[in-house]
């Protein structure tokens, strides 16, 4: 038996129709998968038509528009689901705590924590032991800096509820985890500040990842070679996360 194998896995993947969501989804379906990605761009259908998969409309941000779709992609999966990625976030800028948009922090936090909340309560009917959730967060959750409070506090809040939820999952054998991506070039990291070379030397090989090269992360969490593993945050960054980089000290001190 492949451990590794996603043949035959009922997937739901929140905000795949872009960036590494799609990636995943197209990676899955590849792979044997049975997939449903949900987002709220109108190039939804062909995207997942693009990959042998079905697309659903979500905002994650909407409790009863995430109910009704996930309802729905249910019945697609024929009432089960074995993996719930939950993927979709967006990353704004509120400014500093001088000069804070509220409005802005709150439709951070509506998206990228309550989302998951709604989500995950959501899809939990159609899923049971041996079922898996994945969370996309980030380093930020980890590593601060100014100016990034709303998206920081959202993952940092993520990661602390994967871990809380391994506990209340545990005993029903659902499995979560969350998954930190580094530097990936999507639209979202597009949008980020700072020029490439300013943000690749906070990885420790100045490396910017396509977005496939995360899916075989996501694909591990899924698979059943993965069933010891849950309350795990995993750092697929490049070392971001783990401290500061040769290229920040050299910049910060100059060459030794």
């Amino acid at each position: 038996m492949d451990t590794f194998s996603l043949k035959n896995k009922n997937v739901v993947i929140t905000g795949g129709t872009a960036g590494i969501g799609a990636a995943v989804a197209a990676h899955f379906s590849s792979a044997g998968a049975d997939v449903v990605i949900t987002g709220r761009r109108d190039s939804a259908n062909d995207v997942a038509a693009s990959i042998g998969a079905r697309a659903v409309a979500m905002d994650v941000s909407d409790r009863l528009s995430v109910e009704s779709a996930m309802r729905t992609a249910a019945a697609m999966l024929n009432g089960r689901i074995d993996t719930l990625v939950l993927n979709a976030g967006i990353d704004l800028a509120a400014g500093n705590i001088d000069e804070l948009d509220v409005d802005t922090f709150r439709r951070v936090l509506d998206t990228n924590l309550f989302g998951v909340v709604y989500c995950l309560r959501a899809g939990l009917a159609f899923m049971q032991a041996g079922s898996s959730v994945i969370v996309t967060s980030s380093p930020a959750g980890v590593l601060l800096a100014p100016g990034m409070s709303a998206y920081s506090v959202s993952k940092a809040a993520v990661n602390t509820l994967v871990k809380q939820y391994a506990l209340e999952l545990g005993p029903k054998g659902i499995r979560i985890n969350a998954v930190l991506p580094g530097l990936v070039a999507t639209e979202m990291q597009q949008g980020s500040t700072g020029s490439d070379e300013q943000i690749l030397c906070m990885t420790v090989n100045g490396c910017m990842r396509k977005p496939a090269e995360m899916a075989p992360v996501f694909q591990f969490l899924a698979c059943d070679a993965a069933a010891p593993v849950t309350g795990t945050i995993l750092s697929a960054d490049d070392g971001v996360s783990a401290g500061i980089s040769p290229g920040l000290l050299s910049r910060a001190f100059g060459n030794p």
